[in-house]
């Protein structure tokens, strides 16, 4: 290969890379403005009712309500059904999105026990949401048991605050 030959093959290589890095960061920048969107929308309907948090390219929402699930319960409590209900919705108008479900228990129990509940307590929400509307294909879940309290297990608030479901909203790179 003469240096001509060398030159003009690193001059292509260049423009190649740059170019790919250009439409890298414009679908990054537009996976961003869309999961700005959905946060935004978010706020807007449902954070009288939850927290909503933009956690690095996630979003993830807790219910306020001190109690979702009773003890020993897996099913949402039916006074939260109104605001499962406007999640749902935004959900439904961003479809580009896939939902990770958590589900938690207080530390009283089993932690075996307190697995599968916080297991059904996921499915259950999933089951919810799925009811209104959002595709079934798009959530997950996931049960951990007691072990990622957000509250102190050693008072009935505390432990009341931890029987819960978190919702992980990703973007859909598919």
């Amino acid at each position: 290969m003469n240096t001509k030959t060398i030159k003009i093959a690193v001059a292509v290589f260049i423009l190649f890379t740059a170019g790919c890095a250009s439409q890298k960061t414009a679908t990054e920048d537009k996976q961003k403005d869309y999961m700005q969107n959905v946060y935004t929308t978010l706020i807007n309907e449902i954070s009288n009712d939850a927290e909503v948090a933009i956690v690095e390219d996630s979003i993830k929402v807790i219910f306020k309500s001190g109690v979702l699930f009773n003890v020993n319960e897996t099913v949402v409590v039916k006074e939260l059904y109104p605001c499962f209900k406007r999640f749902a919705k935004v959900l439904n108008k961003y479809v580009n999105t896939k939902i990770l479900i958590t589900g938690h228990t207080d530390n009283t129990g089993d932690e075996k026990a307190n697995i599968e509940l916080s297991q059904k307590r996921a499915d259950n929400a999933k089951k919810l949401l799925n009811e209104f509307d959002v595709n079934e294909s798009r959530m997950f879940t996931l049960g951990h048991g007691s072990a990622i309290p957000i509250d102190n297990n050693n008072t009935v608030s505390g432990r009341s605050k931890n029987r819960r479901v978190e919702f992980v909203i990703l973007y859909n790179h598919i």
